[in-house]
C-alpha cells in the first residue's frame, strides 16, 4: 500500500484532536510537534490508539495464526483506517474485510488487493462498481457472500451489462436460525449450490463458505453453542458436490468475529477436502482489543478448558476527558459523549486520572452511567478526589463505534507523547 498522498492531508485547528492554535500542516509531520497529551497539548475529548499495544496485538494474534494454521482477513469496518489497514496486512493479513460497497472502494484506493465483502452483494450500482474494479485492476481479487437465489439472480442481472474481466467470487453463507443474514439448513444451502453450478462461470464463480457466528441464539449464555453449529458448516462443505469447486486452486472455508474466533477455527480446522482448504478469520477488534465486550469474551474464553484461546490482548484504544463539572455530591461530568465515546455496548472505564502539574492518581469509585451528546455522566464515590480539570483516561467498549467517531486519532508512545497518527474514512 502506497500511503504517501494520504500522509500529506493537510490537518489544523478545525480537525477534532487537533489544536485551535496549530497552523496546517501534514499528517506526516505529527510526531515533529513533540505534543504530548498529560502536558495538555491536544484538546479533548481525544481518542487516541497506544503503539505499544497495537504493536502487543499484532505479535499475540500473528501467533495465535501461526500456531493454528489459519489465515486473516480482518474486518475492516473496525478502522476503516487505511494506516491500520497497512499495518495489519504488512503483519502477513491474507487480505482484509468489508461490509460495504464504499468501504471496499476505500480499501482498494489505497492499494488493498484482495477483499472479501462479508455481505450479500445486491443493486445496480453495486454490482456496477465492483465490475469496474475487475476491469480496470487485473490484480484485484474480489469475494462476497451468497445466501439466495434471488440474490444470485440480482448480481447476474447487473452484472451482465458490464462483461466484468474476471467473476465475482461468491462464499455461499451460512447463517443460523433466529440469527442474521445466511441460509438455514443443508437442504437450501445444496440448492443454491446446485443453482450457483448451472450459472455463467464468466460472471459469478463459487469459492467457498462463510458464515459470522456472533449471531448464534443463545451464546451469550453457552458460547459453546458456536461448536454445533460450526461442525454442521463443515458437514454442509463435505456434502457440497465436488464438481462445484472442480478448477479451484483452494477452499475458502471463513468465519470468526472477534470474540469466538476459536471455537469456530477449531471445527473449520477439521474440513478435508480433494483441494486445500484455508480456514479464514476475519476478526477484526483484536487489533485494538477494547475494555468491554471484547475483554469480557476473551477473559471467558481463557477461563473455559474447552477454549483454545489462552492469550492476551490489550486495549489501544483509550478516550481522554477533562472533569468539567462536580455539580453535586457524588456526581461528575467528564466533557465526552455520543459524539465521541461508544455507548451501543458497554459504557466507557474510567481507568486512569491525571492532574495537571501533580501527576497520575486513583481513580477510585467511578462509574459513567449515562452519555449525553456531549457529555459523561459518572457517578464517583467517596474515595474519588476528582477536581475540575483533572484528565480521566477510559477504555471503551466495541472499537467499531469509536473510530467513526473520529476522522483523525494521534498514535502516543507509552508516555502518551504523540509520534504518528492515522485518518478514517467513514
Amino acid at each position: 500500500m502506497n500511503l504517501d498522498a494520504l500522509n500529506q492531508t493537510e490537518l489544523d485547528g478545525r480537525t477534532k484532536g487537533i489544536p485551535a492554535t496549530a497552523a496546517p500542516f501534514p499528517l506526516a509531520d505529527i510526531g515533529k510537534k513533540g505534543w504530548n497529551v498529560l502536558a495538555e497539548d491536544l484538546p479533548m475529548p481525544l481518542m487516541l490508539l497506544r503503539r505499544s499495544a497495537l504493536d502487543h496485538n499484532a505479535e499475540v494474534f500473528n501467533q495465535y495464526l501461526t500456531s493454528h494454521g489459519l489465515s486473516l482477513a480482518p474486518h475492516g469496518k473496525t478502522t476503516m483506517s487505511p494506516h491500520i489497514f497497512a499495518e495489519q496486512l504488512g503483519n502477513g493479513a491474507w487480505g482484509m474485510t468489508a461490509a460495504t460497497v464504499n468501504q471496499v472502494q476505500v480499501m482498494h484506493h489505497y492499494g488493498v488487493k484482495r477483499v472479501v465483502l462479508a455481505n450479500q452483494l445486491i443493486g445496480k450500482a453495486h454490482l456496477a462498481g465492483i465490475a469496474a474494479l475487475l476491469n480496470a485492476d487485473p490484480e484485484f481479487d474480489f469475494y462476497t457472500f451468497l445466501d439466495s437465489a434471488a440474490q444470485l439472480d440480482n448480481m447476474l442481472l447487473h452484472l451482465a451489462p458490464h462483461k466484468p474481466a474476471r467473476p465475482v467470487k461468491v462464499l455461499l453463507e451460512i447463517g443460523a436460525k433466529g440469527g442474521r443474514t445466511g441460509l438455514r439448513d443443508k437442504d437450501e444451502a445444496l440448492a443454491l449450490a446446485e443453482k450457483l453450478a448451472g450459472v455463467d462461470a464468466s460472471l459469478v464463480r463459487f469459492a467457498g463458505m462463510a458464515t459470522f457466528e456472533g449471531v448464534v441464539p443463545g451464546i451469550d449464555k453457552d458460547p459453546m453453542l458456536i461448536e454445533g453449529f460450526a461442525r454442521n458448516i463443515v458437514e454442509i462443505a463435505r456434502a457440497l458436490p465436488a464438481s462445484l469447486y472442480a478448477g479451484l486452486d483452494e477452499f475458502v472455508l471463513s468465519g470468526g468475529g472477534s470474540s469466538y474466533f476459536d471455537i469456530v477455527a477449531d471445527q473449520f480446522g477439521t474440513l478435508e477436502l480433494p483441494i486445500p482448504v484455508r480456514v479464514l478469520l476475519r476478526s477484526g477488534c483484536y487489533v485494538t482489543n477494547d475494555s468491554g465486550s471484547y475483554k469480557f469474551a476473551q477473559d471467558e474464553a481463557k477461563a473455559d478448558p474447552r477454549r483454545s484461546w489462552k492469550s492476551d490482548l490489550e486495549p489501544a484504544l483509550e478516550a481522554w476527558a477533562y472533569v468539567q463539572s462536580l455539580p453535586e455530591p457524588g456526581l461528575a461530568f467528564l466533557t465526552m459523549g455520543k459524539r465521541d465515546i461508544p455507548y451501543d455496548g458497554h459504557l466507557p472505564v474510567p481507568f486512569k486520572r491525571y492532574r495537571p502539574g501533580v501527576g497520575f492518581l486513583p481513580v477510585g469509585t467511578a462509574e459513567v452511567f449515562a452519555t449525553n451528546d456531549q457529555h459523561a455522566f459518572v457517578r464517583i464515590g467517596a474515595d474519588a478526589d476528582w477536581q475540575v480539570g483533572d484528565m480521566i483516561a477510559s477504555g471503551i467498549s466495541h472499537p467499531c463505534t469509536a473510530f467513526d467517531k473520529w476522522r483523525f486519532l494521534p498514535i502516543v508512545d507509552d508516555n502518551y507523547t504523540v509520534i504518528d497518527g492515522v485518518l478514517t474514512f467513514f
